[in-house]
C-alpha cells in the first residue's frame, strides 16, 4: 500500500527528516512515537503530499504521489490543527468541504453520525467543545473514504469518550482494508489497538517492532482498573488504594508513586499504570506525570506557554503541566 523510500527533507541546510524505508500495508495501523520536535507532524506533511521533500519517493499502491494526482486524492489526512471555520455550522463545513474536492454530500448525515454529532449538526463550530471540534475534523476525513488515513495526534483537545469513538473507528477502518498511519507522543492509547510501533527521534527511526493485537486475552475491569496498587517500600509490598495516591511519575527509570504521607516504588511502568487507572480519575500532566484529578488544587498559569498544576496536599506539591495536556484538561473540566 504505502511505499517510502530513503526520503528526505533538507531546511537551511540542516536534514530534518531522513527515512530510509517505512511500508504501511492494507489494514495494518502504524503508530509514529516520538517526543515533541521529533519530526512526526513533518513527516505526516510530507507522507499527504502537503510538503514536498528534498530526496526519496512516497508511493502509494506503485503510484508516486507528488507526481499523480490521483494517488494524494486517496489520501485523508487529519492535522494538529482541526481547520474548521468557525462561524459554518458543523453540517456547513462538510458541505463546503465536498463541493471544494467534488464529493457527493449524501454521505455527510452518515459521517456526522459516525463520530456521533448528528443532533449538533446545525450548531455553529465556534459553539462547539474541543471533543466535538476533534469529532468534526475526523468526519472530513471520513467524507473521502480514504484508502490511507494519515492521523497526526488524532487525540488532540478531546476527551476519553472521544478517544475511544476515534480507537473504534480507526480500527474498523483497518478491518476494511484500509491502511493507516498516526502519530503520538507515547503508546498509552494507540498501543492498545495498533499493529505496528516505528519509534521516531530526530526526523530518524530509532525503533521498530510489532505488536500482537488480534489474539490478545480479553482484559477485565478488575485487570484494567484494580482496586489496589502493589509497590515496594523498604522490605515490604504494599498496596495502595488508588484514591489515595497524590500523582505517580517516572525517575531514573523507575516509576514512583506518591501520597500525601509516603512514597513507594512499583514494578509497572508510568504506562501500564495509566492503563490500569482508565477510569479512575487520573490525568496525564506531563509525559513523566500521571495526576489524581481528586487532588489538583489549581492550574497556574507562569507565561502563555507554561503551565503547572498544584496539588492539595501539605507541601502543595508543583507538578509540570505541558501545554498539550493544559488544553485537555480545560476540555475536560470545562474551566
Amino acid at each position: 500500500m504505502l511505499q517510502v523510500r530513503r526520503l528526505e527533507k533538507v531546511i537551511e541546510d540542516r536534514t530534518v527528516i531522513a527515512i530510509e524505508q517505512l511500508d504501511v500495508a492494507a489494514g495494518e495501523v502504524l503508530v509514529l512515537v516520538g517526543p515533541v520536535n521529533s519530526g512526526k507532524t513533518l513527516l505526516v506533511r510530507l507522507l499527504s503530499g502537503t510538503l514536498t521533500p528534498s530526496g526519496g519517493t512516497v508511493t502509494l499502491d506503485g503510484q508516486d504521489i507528488y507526481r499523480v494526482q490521483a494517488a494524494r486524492e486517496r489520501i485523508g489526512a487529519l492535522f494538529e490543527e482541526d481547520l474548521l471555520y468557525d462561524r459554518q455550522s458543523a453540517l456547513q463545513n462538510l458541505g463546503f468541504y465536498c463541493d471544494l474536492r467534488k464529493l457527493p454530500r449524501e454521505r455527510i448525515s452518515e459521517v456526522l453520525a459516525q463520530v456521533g454529532l448528528s443532533d449538533q449538526a446545525q450548531k455553529a463550530v465556534s459553539k462547539l467543545s474541543t471533543s466535538a471540534q476533534r469529532r468534526l475534523a475526523f468526519a472530513r476525513v471520513l467524507l473521502e473514504r480514504p484508502t490511507l488515513l494519515l492521523l497526526d495526534q488524532p487525540t488532540l483537545r478531546s476527551d476519553w469518550d472521544t478517544q475511544a469513538l476515534f480507537a473504534r473507528l480507526i480500527t474498523q477502518a483497518a478491518s476494511e482494508g484500509r491502511a493507516v498511519l498516526l502519530t503520538d507522543e507515547d503508546l498509552a492509547w494507540a498501543g492498545k489497538f495498533c499493529t505496528h510501533v516505528i519509534e521516531l527521534e530526530g526526523g530518524r527511526v530509532t525503533g521498530s517492532h510489532a505488536r500482537k493485537t488480534e489474539h490478545a486475552e480479553p482484559a477485565t475491569p478488575e485487570r484494567l482498573i484494580p482496586y489496589k496498587v502493589p509497590a515496594r517500600k523498604e522490605d515490604r509490598i504494599v498496596l495502595y488504594d488508588p484514591g489515595d495516591l497524590l500523582y505517580a511519575t517516572s525517575r531514573d527509570g523507575k516509576t514512583i508513586l506518591r501520597t500525601a504521607a509516603e512514597e513507594a516504588t512499583t514494578n509497572l511502568t508510568l504506562q501500564e499504570l495509566e492503563g490500569r487507572l482508565n477510569g479512575r480519575g487520573f490525568f496525564k500532566a506531563h509525559r513523566a506525570y500521571l495526576v489524581n484529578l481528586q487532588h489538583i488544587k489549581a492550574v497556574i498559569q507562569y507565561t502563555r506557554n507554561s503551565y503547572t498544576l498544584q496539588l492539595d496536599d501539605a507541601q502543595e506539591t508543583m507538578i509540570p503541566l505541558s501545554k498539550q495536556s493544559e488544553k485537555e484538561l480545560q476540555a475536560l473540566l470545562g474551566y
